[in-house]
């Protein structure tokens, strides 16, 4: 494959430029804003189909054009038309599949490759394919092979990424852990959480190596300028050699990293990439206040839902530096899907603590990349020095089910597995797909 480069999108102008990331590389268009007709259209699943020849061309108006580099300004689907006016599919009705953006950023586990799109479509043919994602939130199996290092599961296949109007042979997150018990406690035989020190490729993105792909990331720091860190991470790989004592160098909360998720105080500077001004944190350093336990107070009960969160909760864009209304995993310090007082109690056990700010606010990740929540250098030259707190997971064969283990608890040992597989809708779900037809 190609060397990925990841500047073309946010080397732009992204008003008036759009990007996204690709296996292949990055798919760039300058925007072209103008006006459409939103349709709906109605299918209905029988528990296999997932393939729907011209569906989308039912009930388009005759002369109506359609490219996918049309952007609105009051698409409701999207912030500020950041994103094309392609499809929008809701399975079942009532709850939109199509979170990107600024929408993405509260899933429990923010990963784009997981929670943007779950269907393709042709522009010519108008055909769709779904790719619904089931979750699997506990299923009973069985370690094999000689060294007990893998699983096989019943749904398949395994998801995996879809981006650019096309699925790729791509793990991301779909597989969320493998345990030896129905409640899903103690050691994941799946993943392993990693400190380590890293280079940005440019202003946001770092690219992560060693080929697994990412299952959680909690936290992005800029590593000091100074030699507190020295002999503390592996100078060939990176890794904290001991992630407790390297991050309590750096003042990095290692048993509780989301509780350096403060918003910090923001400054102004021109960007020669942007033309314009753009924000940068004025502070590496915060003290836990009660301003943060009360943040997490007013959103007690709240929690995730899926194609309600972010801006979409209002159907509305909003803005980065004002947060989200209601749940955001950014308050949720157990990672548990809901912010509850056990939150609140854990971080007024933090008062007064002396943190180093977490850039990961806001932000998300890929099967093989991080991203901040806030640009670390204007322009967006490489080569930021950052540690990052995040998990792997061992991969998967999505076609055939089969889980491969970091760990082992054993030859042929009862395990539980948590994962999302893709599956057509059931007989007689209705399937609400929303079309553009392009106004001239």
């Amino acid at each position: 494959m190609a060397e990925r480069t990841y500047e073309p999108n946010i080397l732009s102008n992204p008003l008036t430029w759009f990007g996204v990331w690709t296996p292949g590389g990055w798919r760039v268009h300058r925007k072209r804003w103008g006006r459409g007709d939103r349709r709906e259209i109605r299918l209905r699943g029988d528990g296999r189909t997932t393939f729907f020849p011209a569906a989308l061309h039912i009930g388009a108006p005759a002369g109506a054009t359609w490219d996918d580099d049309l952007h609105l300004d009051d698409d409701p689907f999207t912030d500020g038309g950041i994103y094309p006016a392609d499809p929008r599919v809701e399975y079942p009705p009532g709850r939109p599949r199509w979170a990107v953006s600024h929408t993405l950023l509260c899933h429990p586990i923010a990963d784009h490759n997981l929670y943007t799109h779950q269907y393709t479509w042709d522009l010519e043919t108008g055909d769709l394919r779904t790719h619904f994602r089931r979750h699997a939130e506990c299923e009973s199996a069985r370690t094999a092979g000689l060294d007990g290092r893998t699983v096989r599961i019943a749904g398949v296949p395994i998801s995996r990424a879809i981006e650019s109007n096309r699925t790729w042979d791509l793990q991301c997150s779909a597989v969320r852990g493998v345990w030896n018990n129905p409640e899903k406690t103690g050691r994941n035989y799946y993943t392993r959480r990693l400190l380590r020190r890293m280079s940005t490729a440019n202003g946001v993105y770092i690219r992560v190596p060693g080929g697994l792909p990412v299952v959680q990331c909690r936290g992005i720091w800029r590593e000091p300028p100074r030699d507190d860190v020295a002999g503390k991470f592996d100078p060939a790989t990176g890794l904290a050699i001991d992630p407790a004592a390297a991050a309590a160098a750096m003042e990095i909360p290692w048993d509780c990293p989301k509780i350096s998720l403060i918003r910090p105080r923001y400054k102004r500077v021109h960007s020669a990439a942007y033309g314009a001004e753009v924000s940068l944190s004025a502070e590496e350093f915060g003290v836990v206040g009660e301003s943060r336990v009360r943040e997490i107070e007013e959103r007690v009960g709240s929690r995730f839902e899926e194609g309600r969160v972010g801006f979409a909760r209002d159907e509305r864009a909003g803005r980065d530096d004002k947060g989200y209304r209601g749940y955001d995993p950014a308050h949720d310090l157990d990672d548990d899907g809901a912010i509850t007082l056990f939150d609140v109690e854990l971080a007024r056990s933090h008062l007064g603590r002396r943190v180093r700010l977490n850039h990961y606010l806001g932000a998300y990740f890929g099967g093989d990349w991080l991203s901040t929540g806030v640009l670390l250098a204007p322009d967006h030259f490489g080569g930021q020095a950052v540690v990052a707190d995040y998990e792997v997971g061992g991969g998967y064969n999505a076609e055939i089910g089969e889980i491969r283990l970091l760990n082992s608890p054993g030859r042929d040992a009862p395990v539980w597995v948590e994962y999302f597989h893709d599956s057509p809708a059931a007989a007689g779900g209705e399937i609400l797909v929303h079309a553009y037809a392009e106004r001239g």
